[in-house]
């Protein structure tokens, strides 16, 4: 039997000070890896930096188009029947890819593995993990996408290994989004696939994000983009499955979203939109203490109102 192949795909821009240190992670595996390096045109000298490995990685560089395109263009490039995302100021442990693929040899076609993370820092400090209901197993995606939005969690792109003709099923990385890509990437491919494996015996480590990073932006743009997101998860979530639970996760996902960006009425009124649509009475757990009350009992417009009010 000729051994699983995989594709670690490491997209790039201006991530100098980290590529080397998330490429070495990359190679190190134990499991060998095909690893595909893609420069979103960066102008820092990382190009430099993915060149000291030319022979030991595919590399291709280009203008910049953003981290969607990049990791688009890395898929096209891979011939592995799994694909590993890695973002190129993260690391991998070097039991990452064989662990999850342990894991995956008797899962049922369509599985796919995630693993616990840990936040990094530019000092060298790694946070202990931080442990959420939804850190284990589940017999189909969509039950762990419901948990996760239930609470309002997010994993980063890294903890994830996923078989490339899922991937191919759910779609590509979509360009036009400028906030929570991710999310609304593993959104779609979560509501396809088969069972969602949680691997706790290896830990990723997530680079803190800096001042300016695509996680950080609360721009209207990116806001736009965030609820963009939700509704194509949401809309793909609804059509398999319309049970309470399902419509119990899609409002507190709704509700945290709308709260985080509470300064733009246009957005809140949206979610109140969901609310209505959903039609479903809840204390969303995603929500602070308070909010969770106010919301949960007036609906999102008229609870941040009331919020606002008790605050001044």
């Amino acid at each position: 039997m000729q051994p699983t192949t995989v594709s670690i795909i490491i997209p790039c821009y201006n991530k100098r000070a980290y590529v080397a240190a998330t490429i070495k992670s990359a190679l190190a595996q134990t499991h060998p890896c095909e690893v595909i390096v893609v420069d979103d045109g960066s102008t820092d000298g990382s190009l430099n930096e993915i060149k000291h490995f030319d022979g030991r990685v595919e590399w291709v560089t280009g203008p910049n188009r953003g981290g969607c395109a990049a990791r688009n263009t890395g898929v096209e490039m891979a011939s592995g029947e799994f694909l590993q995302f890695l973002d190129a100021d993260d690391i991998l442990p070097p039991d990452k890819i064989a662990r999850q693929l342990a894991a995956l040899s008797n899962a049922p076609e369509g599985s796919v593995a995630l693993c616990p993370w840990r936040m990094l820092h530019d000092d060298g400090r790694v946070d202990l993990p931080d442990p959420r209901p939804y850190w284990k197993s589940y017999d189909k995606g969509i039950n762990f996408l419901l948990d996760m939005w239930m609470h309002g969690g997010f994993f980063p792109t890294h903890p994830w290994l996923v078989p490339r003709a899922l991937a191919e099923a759910s779609g590509p990385w979509n360009t036009e989004l400028a906030a929570d890509q991710d999310g609304e990437y593993f959104g779609r491919l979560l509501t396809l696939s088969g069972p969602a494996v949680f691997c706790s015996d290896t830990v990723v480590h997530y680079r803190s994000p800096p001042e300016g990073a695509v996680s950080r932006d609360k721009s209207r743009r990116a806001g736009e983009s965030r609820i963009q997101a939700f509704e194509v998860v949401a809309e793909s979530i609804l059509s398999r499955r319309n049970d309470r639970a399902a419509r119990r996760a899609c409002l507190s996902r709704i509700r945290k979203t709308a709260y985080a960006l509470r300064e733009f009425d246009d957005m809140v009124a949206k979610a109140a939109a969901w609310e209505k649509r959903l039609s479903v009475f809840d204390f969303s757990p995603s929500l602070p203490p308070t909010a969770r009350g106010l919301v949960g009992l007036l609906g999102i417009k008229r609870g941040l109102q009331a919020r606002a009010l008790l605050k001044t």
